[in-house]
């Protein structure tokens, strides 16, 4: 074992071919050029957002507070469809056909590294949804309990509960609580399978999921159930299932807008705890990373965005029994336009894999919710009620779809096929961190600080493959007295050029 680690550490001492024994070689010869390619990251190209693509009633909202949040539009519209979506809520609908109504739930993933601001961008989102949840709270109020037939007909089931758990239990019958239950929330506080659906059975408004964490549980755990559930609540469609803490329940209408963040590395568990239909239905969103050392200085109209949210969950909407919802109509262009876009996102169907063929496939309906809902929000913006979406709507919502979401899911979606780096690129990329013009292998690589090599052997692996790239030089000088020469190596000035960064 000792003659081994000794004929490594004499690889790491070697010196290329024609050096001269005793020379210094530092200098000695101009450095070739290099190619750093192999260090760049294997994702597309991230799109810029199209702010301009944006309904005037949505963009002025964006843009300001993209700005006074010193936050990339990237992050910030995407969190802003998110609000309105699920200010709508269920509200509203699009009667793509007489008995086939598609609702305009979104399901919102922002990715980005730490310092990108990423959950920075969905906290624009629980203040205007606290303003829209107070609204309809105080509207339930002004209506009286028997506003709503689902609300009256969820408010019966729990008391049949309640009465029967007391049976179970030979308690008596003023252990029934007889204070009346709180409004139904808006924001979603507990998503985690059996809690989310309780919840959703005292109406058919719809909720809004709210977390910088997605992936390290509730509706991303790896439960069947839990994913049912995710599946289940992007339609809006009646629910029935049985718990085991409440027995049987029936949910109205299962409809759930998701506005999350996520770190990269979740990506390949999100992907695959969730792959089975429910991928497709997120909208993507991972911008390349740009460190932001700006404090923000100002709120930006957290105001009017506020107020639209409120008055988003406050329209449409009906008390009927076997309904919930008002509709929008879908004119004949607007569905010839999402046909020929169909026919587009789906060119080429054959060379797309995994995931990303499921997105592709799905992209015209998220093109169709993103029309419906730039329709409600133009509307009621105007103080108009909403009628129909436009052959406008639907090219935005067609443009946004093909200019941006797309291209972010594809680049979000390539990291689950990511492959360990290989030790030479390792190193190349701690060399460019320590910015050193010559390092030392035992002391800035062996023993260095945040070095990721420490195996003799892997070291003068990568070490030899720099050296054959071009990217160092060894440097070799003699000692005065006894000892090997020390193990120095030069480094390219490209690589330590901070533009290659």
């Amino acid at each position: 074992m000792a003659r081994k680690t000794q004929k490594t550490n004499a690889e790491l001492n070697s010196t290329s071919a024609d050096a001269e024994p005793g020379r210094d070689t530092a200098g000695a010869a101009a450095w070739p050029d290099v190619d750093l390619g192999f260090m760049e990251k294997a994702i597309p190209t991230s799109p810029s957002f199209p702010v301009s693509t944006l309904p005037p009633a949505i963009e002025p909202l964006v843009s300001g507070l993209a700005a006074a949040k010193c936050i990339t539009p990237a992050y910030v519209a995407p969190a802003v469809l998110g609000v309105f979506s699920g200010a709508i809520g269920n509200r509203w609908r699009i009667a793509v056909t007489p008995d086939e109504a598609e609702p305009l739930a979104l399901f919102i993933l922002n990715i980005g590294e730490p310092g990108s601001n990423r959950s920075s961008a969905i906290r624009v989102a629980p203040r205007a949804l606290r303003e829209a949840e107070a609204a309809i709270i105080a509207d339930l109020a002004k209506a009286g309990p028997t506003a709503s037939a689902e609300v009256s007909k969820a408010r019966h089931q729990d008391s049949v509960r309640a009465i029967r758990q007391i049976v179970r239990e030979r308690g008596m019958p003023f252990d029934i609580d007889d204070e009346e239950p709180p409004p139904p929330p808006l924001i979603v506080s507990d998503a985690s399978g059996a809690g989310f659906i309780d919840e959703m059975q005292h109406d058919a408004r719809g909720r809004v999921l709210v977390t910088d964490e997605f992936g390290s549980g509730s509706l991303a755990g790896p439960a069947e159930s839990a994913r049912t559930v995710l599946l289940k609540a992007f339609d809006g469609d009646r629910f029935d299932q049985r718990l085991k803490s409440s027995g049987h329940v029936s949910v109205p209408a299962l409809l759930l807008t998701i506005i999350a963040a996520t770190h990269p590395d979740r990506i390949q568990q999100i992907v695959g705890h969730i792959r089975n239909g429910a991928c497709a239905r997120f909208l993507w969103t991972y911008p390349a990373f740009e460190l932001v050392h700006e404090l923000p200085k100002e709120s930006g109209p957290v105001n009017e965005f506020g107020k639209l949210a409120v008055e988003l969950a406050r329209s449409g909407g009906s008390n009927r029994s076997d309904r919930f919802f008002d509709t929008i109509e879908l004119p004949a262009d607007a569905h010839a336009k999402l046909t020929a876009a169909s026919k587009a996102f789906t060119t080429g169907l054959d060379d797309l894999s995994g995931p990303l063929r499921d997105v592709h496939v799905r992209a015209r309906q998220h093109a169709l919710r993103l029309a419906g809902l730039f329709a409600v929000v133009e509307a009621t913006a105007s103080g108009k009620r909403p009628d129909a979406v436009t052959g406008e709507h639907v090219e935005r919502a067609i443009a946004l779809m093909g200019d941006f979401f797309l291209p972010m899911a594809a680049r979000a979606l390539s990291t689950t096929a990511y492959k360990p780096e290989s030790p030479a690129l390792q190193l190349a990329r701690h060399l460019r961190r320590l910015g050193k013009a010559t390092v030392n292998a035992r002391d800035d690589i062996q023993r260095g600080t945040g070095s990721p090599l420490r195996e003799l052997a892997a070291i003068g692996d990568a070490l030899r493959e720099l050296q054959l790239r071009g990217l160092i030089r060894p440097v070799e000088r003699l000692r005065v007295g006894a000892g090997r020469p020390a193990r120095d190596w030069m480094i390219h000035p490209a690589l330590l050029d901070e533009s290659n960064n």
